[in-house]
């Protein structure tokens, strides 16, 4: 009997040392705990607001980018937070804000980053009628792209890939052209992003610049050799 107190006893002392019945003080229950906690990775802010653009809730995702540019010490997460804003102002036709957000705009720099903001700018500049500056924007932004390297991979059997702003910007260079009475040179530019939206394999946008391209080519020979002065009214900026 005095054996099997002294078993019980050093038992019940176990017990004790180790936590073991007490579900809330179990010292392997709080290390996992903290484990998951401290393994867990947060969203960044970038990626939140990448994360409500890309779920279609602008305004929110704006708030989100605007936290970014104003507390960000990251150059590039800057400029990133920056394009993302403006792409979204410009899904809810916020044209004015979502220039304000880019400027100040610069044509120093043929950064990515820069030249997709300047591509963006003349977008924008398209919607708001300030043709000659939307020009100027998406003619450094296309002009400072490698063009030779660019055809020849549209013309190869290779895969295709490139960055998604690149055919739209051509397309809407072809756009300011055509307002600022340059068919002639808007019509290359259609044929091109009619090219690369095919390569891309966006049929619809394809079809839509090549149907400008045949639309201006058709206006061009039947008033050769003098180019028609409203062979621009009715087109409207903007991404194809």
């Amino acid at each position: 009997m005095k054996i099997f107190k002294r078993i019980l006893f050093i038992f019940v002392i176990i017990l004790l040392f180790t936590g073991f019945g007490c579900q809330l003080h179990r010292p392997f229950f709080k290390k996992h705990k903290t484990v998951s906690v401290e393994t867990a990775t947060p969203m960044n802010k970038l990626e939140q607001a990448m994360l409500l653009q890309n779920s279609g809730d602008y305004l929110a995702a704006v708030i989100a980018y605007r936290e970014v540019i104003s507390h960000s010490h990251n150059k590039n997460e800057i400029d990133l937070a920056k394009i993302g804003a403006a792409e979204c102002l410009i899904n809810v036709k916020k044209f004015p804000a979502a220039l304000k957000i880019l400027e100040p705009l610069s044509l120093d720099s043929i950064t990515e980053n820069n030249l997709k903001q300047l591509a963006l700018a003349g977008e924008i500049l398209l919607h708001i009628g300030r043709y000659k500056e939307a020009e100027l924007y998406l003619e450094f932004a296309v002009g400072s792209l490698d063009l030779e390297s660019l055809l020849d991979q549209v013309h190869s059997e290779a895969v295709f890939a490139t960055d998604s702003w690149i055919p739209s910007a051509v397309a809407n260079l072809g756009c300011a052209y055509l307002k600022n009475d340059k068919p002639e040179y808007a019509m290359p530019m259609y044929q091109f992003a009619s090219c690369l939206y095919d390569r891309c394999g966006n049929r619809l946008l394809a079809e839509r610049s090549r149907r400008m391209y045949d639309d201006l080519v058709s206006v061009m020979r039947q008033y050769a050799p003098f180019k028609p002065v409203p062979v621009a009214k009715g087109f409207s900026p903007g991404r194809m």
